[in-house]
């Protein structure tokens, strides 16, 4: 969701116009940078707090040349999630929500699903290989190429 998409959702649930749910929302949004800028903690039981928090110097490494860059001691705003918003966002049940938020992770990434159980160990084939796989020869591997151009050429006809 998006602030236009925010601004209309507001809309609706306060059945007003669009034009007075954007300054509300704009006024929200304002007072909480207002505060936090000023060195205040803004709370809103359920939802978070917003807040300031100092940011000691530190050496920082410059990814693309390696070069070691300075930076300096900064002041940071940050917002912690209050135990409502968790609740509500874990689900009822403390289990994630169905759908498609289910396979994503808080950060919107897809978690990959485990690796399934190792499977037995394999037992030498007839010809010699160790894992079973049949070990291609050169002519394997030429038999192979020549299928390739072969398909190659046949698309190259038909598209003319």
């Amino acid at each position: 969701m998006n602030k236009a998409e925010l601004v209309a959702a507001v809309a609706q649930r306060t059945d007003s116009s669009p034009a007075d749910a954007r300054r509300h929302v704009d006024a929200v949004i304002e007072s909480i940078v207002e505060g936090v800028s000023a060195g205040e903690r803004v709370s809103l039981i359920g939802f978070g707090t917003f807040d300031s928090t100092a940011r000691a110097a530190r050496t920082a490494r410059n990814p693309r040349t390696g070069a070691t860059v300075d930076v300096p001691a900064a002041v940071v705003p940050r917002f912690r999630v209050g135990a409502g918003f968790k609740a509500k966002v874990a689900g009822a049940d403390g289990a994630r929500p169905a759908g498609k938020a289910a396979a994503e992770s808080p950060t919107g990434t897809t978690k990959k699903k485990a690796a399934a159980p190792a499977e037995e160990p394999a037992t030498p084939a007839k010809d010699g290989s160790k894992d079973g796989k049949k070990k291609s020869s050169k002519k394997d591997k030429s038999s192979k190429k020549d299928s390739k151009k072969k398909s190659k050429k046949g698309k190259k006809s038909k598209k003319k």
